[in-house]
Formats: C-alpha cells, structure tokens, sequence
C-alpha cells in the first residue's frame, strides 16, 4: 500500500513539473528592470529607450507599446508609472509640456494617432484621442507644441490602393488650443507632392515659424499672417533629413552635406552657423525617430550605427564638439533615442544581447 502512495504522488509530482514547464514555455518573458544611479537596465523590454522625453523631473522612456515614466532626483531614479499601450498601439513620438502628455501612436498598418494624457496629482491619466483615420498615414510620427500651438507630422500618408499617384507623400496639420481643446484647423502638403517624399517627418516651432521636412526634400517654412499659417518658403538649399530646433536656432542633418545649422531671423531669412567638429557620421542619423536633441547652447547627437554620442556646445555662432559619451560596461549598446535637459543627457541603447539601457550622463 505504500509503495502505491508513493508512486502515486510521484507521478503527481511529474504531471504537475511537466505542466508548469509548458506553461512556463507559452508565457511571455517579464520584463525586468534595474534601476541604478547612472541608468536603469531593462531585460525582455522591447523598444525600451527608442523614444525618450523629459517633463520637469520626470522621464518618459518609450517601449514598442508601453511608456515608463521615471522620477529623477539628484542620483536617485524610481518608477512612478508605466503606460500599458498593449491594445493601443506602436510608441512613435513623444512630447510633454504643462502638465500635458502626447504620445504619437500607430497600429500593424500604419495608422496613427496622438494620444493626451493629463497630469492628475502623480498620475498621467488617458483623456483624449486624435487621429485623421486614413489607413497607413503615420499621423502622430512627429509633434511640435508652442503656447497654443500644436504641429503634428503625418509622413507617409494613407495607401488604399496602388492606383494612388502621390503614395506617401506626407503631410502635417495645425491644431490650436481654444480653452481645455484642441481643434484641428488646417492641413499642408508639400509644394511638388511627389512620391516618397515622406513630408511631416520632422515638424519644428522656432519663434515666428514652423519648419517642415520630409525625406530629404526641400524644408518648407510657414509664417501665422492674416489668421491662418501659409507658406512663406521653400529652401532648396536646405535638404534635411532630420532636425531639431531650440527658440530660431536650428540643427539639421542632410545625407549630401552632414551636419548643418543655422539661425532663422524674424524676417525669414537664414543665416548659417559654422559647425567645427569633426564627427563620425558615415552612416548618416536615423531618419525615424530621434537623433538629435537641443537645449539653449549644447545639441546631442547620436550617428546611426554608433556606439558613440557627440555633445556640441555652441559658441561664437559656432559649434564646437565638447565630449564624446560612449556609456556602458560589457558589450558597447548601440544608441537609440536620447533626450538633452539642461542638466543631463539622457540616452538611450539596446546590445547585441538584447539588453536596453538608459543612461543618465552629466555635462
């Protein structure tokens, strides 16, 4: 009788390991993060890093469909939330400012929208949805607030059949703020609406203009006159495929010529600004996503490929490179998204092993 109670619960014993181990099998990894002084290290976490923002002392860090948002304290990191977006969509932008959270989404096809999130004690709380709802438009792939002003990049503007001549084009949309809402009030292509010209890709508010680029194509600048934006330019010398701004001073990056920059006066005109750093970017900067970021008088650049970021400080109208980070111990991470406060540098990068990192740098 014995025997057989022993034999019984031992074949108990295997039942139950055989089922937890197919379980186990079947059951997506955790994902598991470490969060130490000078990063935080992120296991199984997809995405993590590719998009980064800052709000006060608080730091957004974007995964494939969830947003982490850290609190930052002197050398003291903890998390606050995460944003789970499992049902929403792909992270593709972010922006944060007076108390308010955008996040630029898109699904398995494409389509995109902006979602709003309001500040609410310590909480960010979900409260609105924008979207133009044309299949494969990107909208949301980037977005730029000013005050009452709101850009939003819509890059590759929607495909329902192959017989559409202008397959994505691009475009943006204007969207002001009346009370508490936003409301949409127009819409621009750009001037030739070629094919594959991705306009909207990266959206810009300097002081008295919006900036508009695509796939290196001609920026197109626009000026707020008689009530309603309208375009005031089109820069042919000016081929950027990607750019960032900080007030009238902009940085960009054009696959014929490298890094440039200039300063945009009141009256439209442009006036160059000398770059003098010698930078190694072969492989040019990524054209999704963020590879640059300013602050008042230093840009953080991150080459594509590159297990190096650049910190430039401007000085004299002219940008000098002031430190190289190359953060990491282990296997050197390739860099992803970054974000630049006026305190650090926050970067963003994933190994060969799949580990994703942000670090936090001081400068």
């Amino acid at each position: 009788m014995k025997c057989s109670i022993l034999t019984f619960f031992a074949l108990l014993i295997i039942i139950s390991c055989t089922k937890s181990s197919d379980t186990d099998f079947d059951r997506e990894p955790v994902a598991n993060l470490i969060i130490e002084s000078d990063k935080v290290i992120c296991e199984f976490c997809d995405g993590f890093g590719t998009v980064i923002e800052a709000y006060e002392n608080q730091i957004f860090v974007g995964g494939e469909k969830k947003v982490w948002v850290f609190e930052r304290n002197g050398q003291t990191t903890s998390l606050l939330q995460e944003i789970d977006l499992t049902n929403v969509g792909f992270v593709n932008s972010m922006k944060a400012t007076d108390g308010l959270l955008f996040l630029g989404l898109f699904d398995d096809e494409g389509t995109g929208k902006v979602r709003q999130y309001t500040l609410n004690n310590t909480e960010w709380q979900f409260t609105e949805d924008f979207q133009i709802g044309r299949n494969q438009d990107n909208f949301g792939n980037d977005i730029a607030i000013k005050d009452t002003l709101m850009i939003i990049g819509a890059s590759a503007i929607w495909d329902e059949s192959f017989s559409i001549p202008n397959k994505d084009e691009g475009s943006f949309y204007i969207f002001g703020k009346k009370g508490s809402d936003w409301i949409q009030t127009q819409e621009f292509y750009s001037e030739n609406r070629s094919p594959d010209d991705h306009f909207g890709a990266d959206v810009i508010i300097t002081d008295n203009f919006v900036l508009v680029s695509g796939l290196s194509i001609p920026m197109h600048v626009y000026k707020f006159e008689d009530m309603e934006w309208k375009l005031a330019s089109v820069e042919n010398d000016i081929l950027p495929a990607d750019i960032d701004n900080y007030g009238n001073t902009v940085l960009y990056y054009s696959e014929m010529l490298g890094l440039q920059s200039f300063t945009i006066e009141p009256d439209g005109s442009i006036s160059p600004i000398t770059i003098n750093a010698n930078l190694d970017l072969n492989l040019g900067l990524r054209f999704y996503g963020d590879s640059m970021s300013m602050t008042e008088d230093h840009a953080l650049v991150a080459p594509l490929g590159g297990q190096e970021v650049y910190l430039l400080r401007l000085m004299d109208n002219e940008w000098v490179l002031e430190k190289t980070f190359a953060p990491g111990n282990g296997p050197q991470p390739e860099y992803s998204g970054l974000k630049l406060t006026p305190e650090q540098a926050l970067i963003g990068g994933i190994t060969s092993d799949g580990i994703s990192y942000l670090f936090f740098e001081d400068y």
